[in-house]
């Protein structure tokens, strides 16, 4: 049951549009919550291993909720003193009003529970996640869904961009001019992210397909057989789908993400590969070159990557830099460098602290910054030290946790968690160009792929092994007797 609301919860956070519509967090909440409660104790088990990583999602989460809890005045103006200002030129009030007892040090509260509840979801799905994985026989069914889904969001998102470009799932159409969207989200970086986290450990099971299920050493056409039963086949068109689509979206950002990734998944990947697969080496290089010209002919548009260099070397792209973004940036993480403006609120700063005015032809309107277009530097704005340091530590303890967990696997699913691996660390480059985890869809894959990665087997109950075709074992025929 666990199992079956954890893969809802998936499928709903995208088909929800993502995410991106406050609405859709009370329903998405309340299928992580219930996921949660259906194995409490599974779910909040917190293994020792895990414990400081644990303590440190709490210690997020609080540290977000503490940035809506009402304060003295006061004590708000001396944690945070530019806090007032930034309200007054956000909010209208009537003149002459006094000035409330108690406030927040978030300068917009909505946007800050609504970020709230993003890491909450996040969060929930790691731990029911980790919790369903330990308890065996999940694994396989959760990498063939994300592989089933992952295709077709994929398939779906191309239709819709020939279809109808600009909606969102084929039923809403963004108010902003600019948007470029694809599938469920208004982001084509955010759906590149999406594919980023679903491509990698889907990549990572088929690997453990083909380990599982051998190719026999006798006739090309039993090996052929064998392949296409053991389904790793279907599961690598699923890859090839997904990696091809994420091409198609021309995210600079995921392309990075994408090499980090492959760099990833081939670094810890290797001593594995040199010993189990050390006769089939050139086969495989010449699969993968194969499959990487026909992407390469399938779904790289070379003059839509053209025109997103060039645009990226515009004179109103030198306005609307990252660098540029990332420079007026610094005097709010100087003046909100213990508290943060508030999670979800660094449009809202912007509003005061935004030195570049620049007209962009296409929006009919003046550039506006919403987001810091770098996770780390959005964190670093609207948390402070306050949200800054938990997230920082969750950052490294999974990497270190993460690698750890991957030594320590000496099965076939080994490749599983080499796969998430991959995938956060493919997600973890794009952040420093994108904001893709603010997008509630892919907080709560982070979190599933995060559950991959860092889950312990329970030696009581443990996963069961397909029996590979070439281990089975025919009867004995009788001696004819002469």
């Amino acid at each position: 049951m666990q199992r079956t609301l954890l893969l809802l919860l998936v499928a709903a956070s995208y088909l929800l549009f993502a995410g991106g519509r406050t609405w859709t967090l009370a329903p998405l909440l309340t299928i992580a919550a219930a996921a949660a409660m259906v194995a409490p104790r599974r779910t909040f088990s917190f293994p020792t291993s895990d414990r400081a990583l644990d303590v440190a999602l709490v210690a997020l989460l609080l540290a977000i909720g503490m940035q809506l809890m009402p304060l003295p005045a006061a004590m708000v103006a001396a944690l945070s003193p530019h806090a007032a200002e930034v309200k007054a030129g956000i909010h209208f009030s009537a003149f002459g009003q006094p000035a409330p007892w108690w406030t927040t040090m978030t300068v917009n509260p909505p946007a800050t529970r609504e970020a709230l509840g993003t890491v909450v979801l996040g969060v929930l799905a790691f731990w029911t996640a980790r919790g369903t994985f330990a308890a065996g026989g999940s694994t396989r069914t959760v990498c063939r869904t994300l592989a089933f889904l992952g295709a077709l969001a994929a398939v779906m998102a191309v239709i819709q961009r020939a279809v109808a470009p600009r909606t969102v799932l084929f039923l809403i159409e963004p108010e902003s001019r600019s948007a470029t969207p694809f599938g469920a989200f208004v982001n084509r970086n955010h759906f590149a992210a999406w594919l980023l986290l679903v491509a990698a450990p889907v990549c990572g099971y088929c690997v453990a397909r083909l380990r599982i299920h051998p190719t026999s050493r006798g006739h090309w056409r039993q090996s052929i057989g064998q392949i296409l039963s053991s389904g790793a086949v279907y599961t690598a068109l699923a890859v090839f789908v997904q990696i091809g689509v994420l091409l198609v979206t021309l995210s600079r950002s995921a392309v990075a993400g994408l090499g980090m990734a492959a760099l990833t998944f081939w670094g810890l990947g290797r001593a594995r590969v040199a010993i189990e697969i050390e006769r089939t080496r050139l086969p495989a290089a010449l699969g993968l070159a194969g499959a990487a010209l026909l992407m390469l002919v399938l779904f790289v548009d070379v003059e839509g990557w053209a025109k997103r260099f060039e645009h990226s070397f515009g004179a109103d792209a030198a306005a609307l830099s990252r660098q540029t973004i990332w420079r007026e940036s610094l005097p709010v993480m100087r003046d909100f460098w213990l508290t943060g403006s508030g999670a979800g609120t660094y449009a809202d700063a912007m509003t005061l602290y935004q030195q570049s005015r620049v007209w962009v032809g296409s929006m009919q309107r003046w550039a506006f910054f919403n987001n810091a277009h770098s996770h780390y530097v959005q964190v670093a704005s609207e948390g402070g030290l306050l949200v800054g340091v938990p997230a920082l530590l969750v950052l490294v303890l999974t990497a270190k946790l993460g690698l750890r967990a991957v030594r320590a696997d000496k099965g076939e699913m080994f490749w599983v968690r080499a796969g998430a691996a991959a995938g956060l660390a493919g997600l973890a480059t794009q952040s420093l160009w994108e904001v893709a985890l603010i997008m509630p869809a892919n907080a709560v894959l982070a979190g599933v792929v995060g559950g991959l990665l860092l889950y312990r087997r329970d030696p009581y109950r443990q996963e069961p092994l397909p029996v590979a075709p070439d281990m089975t074992f025919p009867r004995p025929t009788p001696a004819r007797v002469r």
